[in-house]
């Protein structure tokens, strides 16, 4: 439904649902963050804050989606982990 109570159909073959654009990473304060607020992380969802990490859509890792995010939080928990094991 549009605004004024009109009816529009649209001829698609499915539709992207997308909910939540703006990272909700005000409640950290001692991380870079670009222009939107999200998180700077590596490859290895290191932040610049020595065994800091980072992952999900809070990151400036491109592709805002589930899977993407599980993968992320994975490297970031194995990286995490291979920092713990050095020391």
């Amino acid at each position: 439904m549009q605004r004024g109570g009109t009816e529009k159909t649209l001829p698609v073959q499915g539709v992207f649902v997308e909910i939540g654009s703006v990272p909700n990473s005000d409640i950290i304060d001692f991380v870079d963050k670009n222009l939107w607020g999200e998180i700077i992380v590596n490859s290895q969802c290191e932040t610049n804050v020595a065994g800091c990490y980072a992952a999900g859509d809070v990151t400036n890792v491109p592709e805002k989606q589930i899977i993407v995010a599980a993968g992320e939080g994975c490297k970031a928990a194995l990286s995490a982990f291979r920092n713990l094991s050095r020391k």
